[in-house]
């Protein structure tokens, strides 16, 4: 029933999070290994680009992680650059399965993704984020997400893709947990 309701919840944050803003671009990204699955919808923000995301990941042994971002995107260089960033924040509540500990923090972070000039279906990219204590709330004590990824654009409006991430937080008199780790793999659809 917990599932259920989480994810009706989500749906509605992801249908009606569009409606707040002027969008000049979204993007779905879905994705999963054989523990987990990870669902994310982000929308740009007029100029200069901002971007916002909402997104959850599901571990069906481990619990969930619900994060909505906001980042400030350009080339990294020159205008036309094949390396795009993104620096900004990540508001993120965890909660533990069983439903034991949970906690929400405010994480630092950011993202690169470079397009190879000579293959310009191919692309690669990182990111991460974390939280120390002076962010983090609830049993919460500390987030860190990392992750890299490569992937192949099968349509001008979709990739492919491989990544590799870990996704932990620290808990008071809990420790460290880890969400999920490993690589997964996915889709990323882009709309106009």
């Amino acid at each position: 029933m917990r599932v259920k309701q989480t994810l009706l919840a989500f749906c509605l944050c992801v249908l009606a999070a569009p409606a707040f803003a002027q969008t000049t671009g979204k993007a779905l990204d879905v994705n999963l290994n054989n523990e987990a699955v990870r669902l994310s919808f982000s929308w740009r923000l007029g100029e200069p680009n901002y971007l916002a995301e909402l997104g959850w990941l599901y571990n069906q042994d481990r619990g969930d992680v619900f994060h909505g971002s906001f980042h400030l995107v350009d080339a990294a260089s020159a205008s036309g650059s094949a390396l795009q960033a993104g620096l900004g924040v990540r508001l993120v509540h965890t909660r533990t399965d069983p439903s034991v500990v949970d906690g929400t923090a405010l994480a630092l972070g950011g993202f690169a993704r470079y397009t190879l000039p000579r293959a310009d279906r191919v692309n690669i990219g990182g990111y991460g984020y974390f939280a120390p204590d002076v962010t983090s709330f609830g049993d919460q004590t500390e987030y860190y997400e990392i992750g890299v990824r490569v992937g192949y654009s099968v349509l001008r409006a979709g990739d492919v893709y491989l990544g590799l991430r870990r996704i932990e937080a620290e808990y008071k008199g809990s420790g460290g947990f880890k969400f999920d780790s490993g690589l997964h793999a996915g889709f990323e659809f882009r709309f106009k």
